[in-house]
């Protein structure tokens, strides 16, 4: 019994020298929850918006053609998803194709995965054609242009990816940097124009050259 006692005695004054962190909350804690939650419901909304413009510029097209006779529902129409936004993912990267040089041009391939969402800010796919503009931008001013593509709607089609992770395309592109643009920015810009209502969707993303991390680590690895 005095042992046990003894024990209980050592247990609560090892118990009493523990002093747990506790964080007050902030009045800022509430304002932050607030704001993400305001541009969450602000991001929605202008997808919503920019698929009615789409339904809207349907509904004039059939308007607008002699003879045609309008046998889509309000219901069908509302049912019918369109296109909403496009986005360039984080993932997007030049990925050098030779050992990166300060004395040579570096040549590498800019692979760009392109997100697409509906209304609801679900994955979409696209029916129409897709071009896309890259151009480095150094510190001093200097621009280059560094390539320009276009995709037609099959081409449009192949390149869709729908495996792991979120549906997107992957738009692939040769480029090579000149050896003045180390310490370039490259600009990407993404313009959709929807084949069948000609309504134009554009996006860019800048990101620093070289970019490649994973390779940077192991550039002997590099062919």
């Amino acid at each position: 019994m005095r042992n046990f006692l003894s024990s209980l005695g050592i247990a609560a004054m090892a118990l009493a020298g523990c002093h747990a962190t506790v964080f007050t909350p902030s009045p800022a804690d509430a304002l932050r929850e607030q704001v993400q939650e305001l541009e969450a419901k602000n991001s929605a909304l202008e997808s919503r918006v920019e698929e009615l413009n789409a339904q809207l510029s349907s509904k004039s097209e059939v308007a607008a053609t002699p003879g045609a006779i309008p046998t889509i529902t309000p219901e069908l129409e509302q049912a019918t998803p369109r296109v909403a936004k496009i986005s360039i993912g984080s993932l997007s990267r030049v990925v050098p194709t030779s050992v990166p040089s300060a004395m040579a041009a570096q040549p590498g391939e800019l692979v760009v995965f392109m997100n697409v969402f509906d209304g609801k800010d679900r994955a979409f796919q696209l029916t129409g054609t897709v071009d896309l503009e890259a151009s480095a931008h150094a510190p001093g001013g200097k621009v280059v242009s560094l390539a320009s593509r276009h995709w037609g709607p099959l081409q449009l089609r192949d390149v869709y990816r729908s495996g792991f992770g979120t549906p997107h395309y992957s738009l692939q592109v040769p480029i090579v940097v000149p050896a003045d643009m180390n310490d370039a920015t490259l600009l990407v810009v993404v313009t959709y124009v929807d084949g069948w209502t000609g309504r134009t969707l554009k996006t860019e993303r800048a990101m620093p050259w070289p970019i490649d991390d994973f390779l940077a680590e192991i550039p002997s690895k590099v062919e």
